[in-house]
């Protein structure tokens, strides 16, 4: 199988690109509704990865398919009788979706990996358990790991929580094992027990291993640092890779975010497919493959994607929605919307720090076909309705005309000297020009 990445809501790439029963491992390391904004860096370029808050009405539509499923319906009604129609329920209903598609598209003797931390693990085990049964339950792996900044007022929060699932009757499953120190450091001597000796002459064994791993989260030092905010360590994709899947077998990540999966799946000869929404992290996957793997990275399908101006055209006349959500995602600190209907006139929003606890919020429109000057105008009034302070008009150069430029000139500039309105066109994108606007200020 040729790997493949996606650009997309992975929702829709899997109910579209990906077969029932043809993956054999899924791991998923989505958003935590940890109701925080994380900024990613990338050779000197810095933009908003994703926002990690939820609203109802975006996920309206994911509550309404999930209500409408006649397995799962009980479980996602206790869920609003308890939780009400909030962001916790829009959470809840949008990651039930996609976890159903996992479902659909893992083999019978496939297994699941859901990342995720104490805002929503036990919520999410009761909807995994809708999906995939109790019965098929197997382990809450905690990995804990060792960070810096801890409260006063309670102890510090060092671990994030992994369900562990598998889909049929019998799954993949080779024995990890990790090192077990003897009591004292001696030997037990124990028959048919192997010992070893470390080099500071400590006794120990080697253990099936349990359901609690210490792996080092990536530090500000590390090696495999890459300005990803949520990035998980190569060891901690490589274990579970290598546990529940054998060499050739399907991996598949639906929010890949900076490709450690892909990478851990490439290193220990699986097919992989990554999805993921965020333009600018489908190009640091891009760097990291190529940098390990570059005679790899030739073969690889990239769908959804433009590589070019004419792929982008194409995009939009085959899939507007796609070109949409693309096209929002081009400008640093810009997050193209969950929902793209009912949107008032606007596809995207952003918000960039400019100094410490000062920002500035952007939003966008994004044309794939004709324009006119009235567009301009439905954004500015689009921005002053959204309270934001910079709107950004995307189109290709072609459908620019110079009245349509002047609708934006007219606007003016922000006390910053930016201008309110502006021209942004995918040209500007491919031949590598940014937009008039702050570059994001990640926080120390």
């Amino acid at each position: 199988m040729t790997n493949r990445l996606y650009f997309g809501d992975c929702l829709e790439v899997m109910r579209k690109e990906i077969a029932a029963q043809t993956v054999d491992l899924v791991y998923l390391d989505p958003p935590f509704n940890s109701k925080r904004i994380y900024n990613a860096s990338m050779g000197g370029a810095q933009w908003v990865a994703f926002k990690d808050t939820w609203r109802w009405h975006e996920a309206i539509d994911d509550y309404d398919e999930v209500a409408g499923d006649v397995g799962l319906a009980p479980t996602i009604e206790g869920l609003r009788r308890i939780l009400g129609q909030g962001a916790e329920l829009a959470y809840l209903s949008y990651m039930a979706n996609r976890l159903r598609e996992c479902h659909r598209v893992l083999k019978p003797t496939g297994s699941i990996y859901l990342h995720c931390d104490p805002h929503m693990s036990h919520y999410l085990k009761v909807v995994m358990d809708g999906i995939f049964g109790r019965e098929n339950f197997l382990n809450e792996v905690i990995w804990a790991y060792r960070t810096g900044g801890v409260s006063k007022r309670w102890f510090g929060r060092k671990h994030d929580t992994i369900l562990f699932y598998k889909k049929g009757n019998s799954h993949v499953f080779s024995a990890q094992k990790e090192i077990s120190y003897n009591r004292d450091n001696k030997p037990y001597k124990f028959k048919g027990v192997e010992e070893f000796q470390d080099e500071h002459g400590r006794w120990y064994t080697m253990a099936s291993l349990r359901d609690v791993w210490e792996i080092n989260a990536i530090g500000r030092t590390s090696k495999e640092r890459l300005g990803y905010p949520t990035q998980k360590p190569l060891a901690l994709l490589t274990r579970i890779v290598e546990a529940s899947s054998n060499k050739g077998d399907v991996v598949l990540d639906p929010f890949c975010g900076c490709g450690t999966t892909i990478e851990a799946a490439q290193r220990a000869q699986r097919a992989w497919i990554g999805i993921d929404i965020c333009v600018q992290a489908c190009k640091v996957i891009e760097g990291r493959m190529r940098e390990h793997f570059d005679t790899l990275w030739n073969d690889v399908q990239f769908l959804g994607f433009p590589k070019t101006l004419e792929d982008a055209k194409t995009l939009a006349r085959r899939d507007p929605f796609g070109f949409e959500r693309w096209a929002a995602s081009l400008v640093d600190g810009m997050e193209a919307n969950k929902r793209q209907r009912g949107d008032g006139g606007i596809d995207g929003r952003g918000r960039i720090a400019v100094a410490k606890g000062e920002f500035l919020d952007l939003v966008c429109q994004v044309k794939g076909g004709a324009t006119k000057p009235g567009d301009v105008q439905a954004l500015e009034g689009a921005r002053q309705q959204a309270g934001a302070d910079l709107g950004i008009f995307v189109c290709f150069a072609d459908k620019v005309t110079s009245r349509m430029r002047d609708a934006a000139a007219s606007v003016g500039r922000h006390a910053l000297g930016y201008p309110i309105v502006q021209i942004y066109t995918i040209e500007d994108f491919f031949a590598g020009r940014k937009p008039e606007t702050p570059a994001p200020r990640l926080p120390r």
